[in-house]
């Protein structure tokens, strides 16, 4: 039997993030990575924290995860900025990693040009 379409989705991995429950965050940036490296031959360290802000929503608590869903749309709806301009500091406390204030708009500027066309890319 076959899986219908709407279910074909990126299998991502859990990875280390010490404390902090940005997983689906992490293993997003991480396959944007491969996403990147096989379009430009580049290495772009992608930072999960910027993915991580953004996707909350209002039905979560600090320390919550986020939602898989959320996190890939935002992927694709708006990229993500590296760690240039957005260090991923896992020893922050969490409130500090989670701080939307320091979102700027040239964040969200180079998170533009880095935008995926769907969300098949993992399979790369």
């Amino acid at each position: 039997m076959e899986l219908p379409k709407s279910l074909n989705r990126p299998r991502l991995p859990p990875y280390n993030q010490r404390s902090i429950p940005a997983c689906v965050a992490h293993a997003t940036a991480a396959n944007m990575r491969y996403f990147w490296l096989a379009k430009t031959g580049k290495i772009i360290q992608f930072s999960p924290r910027f993915l991580d802000i953004l996707s909350w929503t209002e039905d979560l608590d600090l320390n919550d995860g986020r939602d898989p869903d959320v996190v890939l749309e935002l992927a694709r709806m708006v990229g993500c900025c590296t760690e240039a301009l957005l260090p991923n500091d896992t020893t922050l406390p969490i409130e500090r990693y989670r701080d939307r204030s320091i979102i700027t708009s040239e964040m969200m500027a180079e998170a533009y040009t880095y935008r995926l066309k769907n969300y098949y890319w993992a399979s790369i």
